[in-house]
């Protein structure tokens, strides 16, 4: 009798310091990930508003009508990353769009991360969504002297973006 209440309040102990280790470890990550996110948002490149998510001389920004018409009025090559924080294709082709804007070396590319449909949405993303009329999320949009020139539904790797992209400078 005297072992099974041993064994049970030693079940319960170690149970509760696992318990409390998952839950703390949980916290800690999200709170990592809150730290992670401060910091992305918070690279500024100069001559742009909006926060850099990634690219030094080909910036990838979160969208703001002023970048995006500061581009389109500069006759940038623009592309329109119709992104919702909810989409699994979204955040499976992130690092590739990132990826590939670290490595595009053109001051006439921008990129922007227009957020659809998703909690981050505000009025100008929703109105330009309708202007190109956006049917859902992970849609890439090139814009070239402010013009519609590709489009693509598809799933992009490091390669796909460059080469869109690269196309459209020919």
């Amino acid at each position: 009798m005297n072992k099974t209440i041993l064994i049970l309040i030693t079940v319960f102990v170690v149970g509760g310091i696992g318990a409390f280790l998952l839950l703390n470890s949980n916290r800690t990550s999200n709170e990592l990930k809150s730290q992670n996110k401060s910091l992305e948002t918070s690279r500024k490149i100069e001559g742009y508003q909006g926060n850099v998510l990634a690219g030094n001389v080909s910036p990838f920004l979160e969208f703001n009508k002023a970048d995006y018409e500061r581009a389109k009025s500069q006759g940038k090559i623009i592309l329109l990353d119709f992104y919702a924080n909810w989409c699994p294709v979204c955040r499976a082709e992130e690092p590739a769009i990132h990826s590939g804007f670290d490595e595009l070396n053109d001051p006439n590319i921008v990129g922007f991360r227009v957020s659809f449909n998703d909690s981050d949405t505000d009025s100008d993303e929703k109105a330009l969504a309708q202007e190109f009329n956006i049917p859902y999320q992970h849609t890439k949009v090139i814009l070239k002297n402010g013009v519609e020139v590709s489009r693509s539904n598809e799933q992009w790797t490091k390669e796909d973006l460059i080469g869109a992209v690269n196309k459209e400078l020919e």
